[in-house]
């Protein structure tokens, strides 16, 4: 308990010597916010086994408006664009997360915390290799996936932004069912 109180005072001594400005919301009225993430989402094994297992990378969208965040990602099936028509099926799977959360300014619209909550589905199934569809409006052929097992999971976690210049923003989340990362633009300063 010692350890934890001295790295409390350490972390506030620090925060007050940098003039970290914490709950400043009014920094939040200036955020116009679009952006591009990448990154995996993944679930607990079956029974609360503690093995944590990944889809593949997928990519997603996020917006901030006046501190209001909200996110998705997608990853989609990996043989469901493959190009080969086979008369095999592949055991695939596909996830996507959804995310919601308030933006907390640390340092002089410079530095964010946003804790988020959400909700993520992940599910197995087969991609079928001669069950062909066409997509309408891109004329691209795809291969039909069918969801054999799924699982809804309650998501939590946090993501840190930092924002180099007034037009551009990196961020990094970590949630207890994926993990990624992107870039924005705040076009709320492109004026």
């Amino acid at each position: 308990m010692k350890k934890l109180t001295i790295i409390a005072v350490l972390c506030s001594m620090m925060t007050l010597s940098a003039h970290a400005q914490w709950f400043d919301f009014s920094e939040n009225l200036n955020r116009g916010v679009i952006g591009f993430n990448t990154g995996l989402v993944g679930y607990r094994g079956i029974n609360n086994i503690p093995d944590m297992k990944f889809s593949d990378l997928g990519v997603g969208v996020s917006l901030n408006f006046m501190g209001v965040y909200a996110d998705f990602l997608y990853v989609s099936p990996d043989h469901m664009y493959d190009s080969h028509i086979v008369m095999q099926d592949w055991e695939d799977h596909d996830a996507f997360t959804i995310q919601l959360g308030y933006q907390i300014p640390v340092y002089k619209n410079y530095v964010f915390v946003t804790p988020l909550i959400g909700w993520t589905r992940v599910s197995t199934g087969v991609t079928e290799g001669n069950n062909i569809g066409v997509d309408s409006e891109s004329h691209s052929i795809y291969h039909k996936y069918h969801s054999t097992w799924h699982r809804n999971d309650f998501n939590y976690g946090g993501m840190i932004t930092v924002a180099p210049c007034k037009y551009f923003e990196i961020n990094a989340s970590f949630t207890a069912h994926a993990a990624y990362a992107g870039i924005a633009f705040n076009l709320a300063n492109f004026n």
